[in-house]
């Protein structure tokens, strides 16, 4: 019995000790660095320039475990969810609650929905049906958990279950028309990666770097593009998904990938247009021109649709856990872990304005409502209104320089170290110091101390100011007179 025992704990060992190994390795791989590194400071921003913000009102929905939750809007309201089980029905003028349900277990992911029904999701793998007064129409077990945001046309709706199987089902009363299990890599990423849909075709980001496309009437398999070849030598190296939401532009789609490219697709066929790399969890924003991406280590990018070229960069966010942007009037606005937003010029990337929120990460959720009128929400459950106005620029006072010495004379104090004597000279050859002093220089018309050092070295170039040098009265120099007797 012992013997029995030894050998079954050694066995169970052998197999959770690698696994449990392996695990944490990802972890560090791919998430360490987002507590590790230190987030960027934030710079003061250029006086003259802002956009006119107004919160309009904030509303606490319910206690939330920091996931991306989806907010969805319909006429004048906004559905939302918390990882409670929570779920309103808010005013989007006022933030007035209409009606509040509790389904009793965690939800997995935010609210979809059409003109008539919302969706949702459980942990428990089912699939959620309610009108919009929240009455229940029916609920499916899918058999898994649904972690990215269903798509909805044409009376159906289509959802990716975390086993990659695609499943369509009817809006009405939850029936399957079809299944779709794609292939997967041994090694996946959690993916929160929307669906897209077009002229009948589901398009999907898959592990291993590819893109599929399906057919809406059948579920069946349209083609099958890799965006980025798998890299490295063990299965953590080669992890590559696409965790984002593919973008389609007429008859060009794009998708990019956690550890690898970005590229743009034939919608038809698959086939690559162009490709360059790039790696990205979160994904893009595109406004018919150019794609704005969030890189993995939250650089901000906009690209040229055309070739992939790089139109501006903005390196002022690095580390702070920027997600993915939204379009309003001319800015693109990112959320960040400390609760502020930035508002950013889509001509060239500067940061035009910021404003905090709260002190918790701006989830992944950030809605255009119209054309002045974003909502998000925080990881703490905070669902935020927000109004946008112009870009308002101001002059700014022309400063005008104060000479006080007329004679254009700069004034210096020398402190001499060996004799810790203080000397006023008139140095009217620029205040050029000497080889022979080692001695620190304030200038009275500029700011600062001036190194030594770097008097010393500008002195090793040619210069074509007379040299001078500097008596003390109170120093006799000797001569070779003295030195004799």
């Amino acid at each position: 019995m012992k013997f029995g025992f030894l050998i079954a704990f050694l066995l169970s060992s052998c197999f959770f000790g690698p696994v449990q190994e392996l695990h944490d390795q990802i972890e560090e791989t791919y998430f360490g660095n987002e507590y590790v590194d230190i987030p960027t400071p934030l710079k003061d921003l250029k006086k003259n320039i802002s956009v006119d913000l107004e919160v309009m009102w904030k509303k606490t929905i319910g206690e939330h475990n920091g996931e991306n939750f989806d907010i969805f809007n319909a006429d004048d309201f906004l559905f939302t969810a918390t990882s409670d089980g929570t779920i309103k029905k808010l005013n989007i003028e006022t933030g007035d609650i209409l009606w509040e349900k509790n389904v009793e277990i965690t939800i997995a992911s935010g609210i979809s929905g059409d003109t008539e029904n919302i969706f949702f999701s459980t942990i428990d793998g089912f699939l959620w049906c309610m009108d919009h007064d929240g009455e229940l129409i029916w609920k499916v077990l899918l058999g898994g958990v649904v972690n990215s945001l269903p798509i909805i046309y044409d009376s159906k709706i289509v959802v990716k279950i975390n086993s990659y199987k695609v499943v369509q089902l009817n809006t009405k009363d939850g029936s399957v028309i079809w299944k779709y299990q794609a292939a997967i890599p041994p090694l996946t990423f959690k993916s929160e990666g929307k669906l897209a849909y077009s002229d009948k075709v589901v398009y999907l980001g898959l592990p291993g770097g590819k893109l599929i496309a399906i057919d809406s009437p059948t579920g069946g398999l349209v083609w099958e593009s890799n965006i980025s070849r798998a890299k490295g030598a063990t299965d953590i190296e080669r992890a590559n998904d696409i965790t984002s939401h593919p973008i389609i532009d007429g008859p060009v789609i794009y998708g990019v990938t956690t550890n690898g490219d970005i590229s743009s697709l034939n919608r038809r066929n698959g086939k690559t247009i162009w490709t360059r790399p790039f790696s990205s969890f979160y994904g893009m924003a595109f406004n018919g021109f150019s794609l704005f991406i969030s890189h993995d280590t939250g650089s901000i990018y906009a690209l040229n649709k055309d070739d992939g070229e790089t139109i501006w960069r903005q390196g002022a966010l690095k580390s702070r856990r920027i997600r993915t942007g939204t379009l309003i009037k001319d800015y693109i606005v990112f959320g960040d872990y400390d609760g502020y937003i930035h508002f950013l010029s889509i001509a060239n990337g500067s940061i035009l304005a910021r404003i905090k929120l709260d002190d918790s990460q701006i989830l992944n959720n950030i809605i255009q409502v119209d054309d002045s009128l974003i909502i998000l929400m925080s990881a703490a459950g905070e669902i935020i209104s927000i109004k946008v106005g112009e870009l308002i620029e101001t002059e700014l006072p022309i400063e005008i320089p104060i000479n006080d010495n007329s004679n254009n004379e700069k004034k210096h104090r020398i402190f001499n170290k060996e004799y810790t004597e203080e000397l006023e000279v008139l140095d009217k050859n620029k205040n050029k110091p000497s080889k022979n002093k080692k001695h620190q220089v304030f200038d009275d018309s500029e700011e600062g101390l001036v190194d030594e050092e770097v008097l010393d070295e500008e002195e090793k170039k040619s210069s074509k100011n007379k040299k001078h040098r500097v008596f003390d009265k109170n120093k006799k120099k000797e001569g070779i007179l003295d030195w004799l007797f």
